[in-house]
């Protein structure tokens, strides 16, 4: 362990410095995943503190994901080795405690953040020539507007997360993924009728054809717009969510354009006599 002095002052001024001084020893790599901590004994003859003490800031650490302890011969306090997966959960988790507003007013917070990230990871994708196989099959099963809304809703999560992953970047990945799940946990499942849906796709489209084409420029304003329509949509109560609209072709060539909205028919004076 790094050389500390000894930690004096109140009790849990000690735990906070105790737990500071374990945490920066793990995060600054002299105990890397997998390693086992000194015995309680140890640090707490090095710290000068009591077991009860010592007990409390490795249960701070522990609260924070960085150690878990193993009993039984051979056991003690280790330092952890998370997932991408548990990372990400464990982001998603903080993030979703430090900003909840009432009425989850926080959601547009999260989702402007992950639109942000997401421009970074589309830039790194398209620099990388990322495989978007991942990606272009979510857009496929949203193309079948004959989904359901909650399959509709997880197939954009996954294709966010397949977006994140094609940066090549762990680090933006587990950012983004933690992003993601906060702003999902809090999302509608329901209420998403076929011209909403049609709007999506045409913006998941454009992404998907620009990191194919490397077009950072159209991901970009495709990302940003759809921001834009995220924030600005609303639903009509009572509208019909199918039988009103014609569902788009396959799109397993990703070449689908954007939809556009048809302008109605003025009738001519021949018509009307």
């Amino acid at each position: 362990m790094s050389t500390s002095p000894p930690v004096e002052g109140r009790a849990q001024d000690r735990v906070t410095a105790i737990a500071s001084v374990l945490q920066d020893n793990i995060l600054t790599g002299h105990y890397a995943p997998g390693d086992r901590l000194p015995s309680e004994a140890d640090l707490c003859a090095h710290f000068k503190v009591s077991r009860p003490t010592l007990r409390e800031a490795l249960g701070r650490l522990t609260a924070r994901g960085l150690i878990v302890a193993r009993r039984g011969a051979g056991g003690g306090a280790f330092v952890t080795q998370p997932t991408t997966e548990q990372a990400s959960e464990q982001i998603a988790a903080l993030l979703s405690l430090a900003t909840r507003l009432e009425d989850n007013a926080h959601r547009p917070l999260l989702t402007e953040s992950r639109i942000q990230l997401q421009i970074g990871c589309a830039d790194l994708a398209v620099l990388r020539k990322a495989d978007i196989t991942d990606l272009r099959a979510e857009i496929d099963l949203q193309s079948d507007f004959s989904i359901d809304d909650p399959e509709f809703v997880a197939s954009v999560r996954r294709m966010h997360l397949a977006l994140a992953e094609a940066s090549g970047n762990p680090t933006m990945t587990v950012l983004a993924q933690g992003l993601i799940e906060s702003e999902f946990a809090v999302t509608p499942k329901e209420g998403y009728p076929t011209r909403i849906r049609a709007r999506f796709l045409s913006y998941h489209v454009r992404i998907a054809n620009g990191i194919g084409g490397g077009r950072s420029d159209d991901i970009r304003a495709a990302l940003t717009e759809l921001w834009g329509f995220e924030q600005n949509r609303h639903l009509e109560p009572g509208e019909d969510p199918i039988a009103q609209v014609e569902r788009p072709p396959r799109m397993r060539d990703l070449r689908l354009p954007p939809v556009q909205r048809l302008t109605p028919i003025e009738p001519t004076d021949d018509s009307a006599s």
